[in-house]
C-alpha cells in the first residue's frame, strides 16, 4: 500500500495491490486529515498471478471503474487486484 497528499493537499492518492488469493481487510485510519465526498477507484483483477491479456484471446484481466459515494471506514481489498484511488 502506498498513500500520499496530492500537491495542493486536498486529495488522497491510495494505491493497494493485493497478491493473495483471499480478500484482504484494510481499516482507513487517516490521522490529521477529514476524508470526505465522492471517489473513483480504478481496479484491476484477474484470475490468477499469471493472467494477462493476449492479442487474439479472450481477455484474463480486467479493469473497473468504481464509484464510491462515501468514504468506508474499511476496504475489502478483492483476491490478485490492483486497486487505485487516484485524485
Amino acid at each position: 500500500m502506498v498513500a500520499a497528499l496530492s500537491p495542493d493537499r486536498k486529495y488522497l492518492n491510495l494505491a493497494v495491490v493485493n497478491a493473495t488469493e483471499s480478500v484482504q481487510p484494510l481499516a482507513l485510519n487517516v490521522i490529521g486529515a477529514r476524508l470526505a465526498g465522492k471517489s473513483t477507484l480504478w481496479q484491476m483483477t484477474g484470475k490468477d498471478l499469471a493472467a494477462s491479456n493476449r492479442v487474439g484471446q479472450e481477455p484474463q484481466v480486467e479493469v473497473r471503474e468504481i464509484e464510491i459515494d462515501n468514504v468506508p471506514q474499511t476496504l475489502s481489498v478483492v483476491p490478485i487486484s490492483v486497486n487505485l484511488n487516484p485524485a
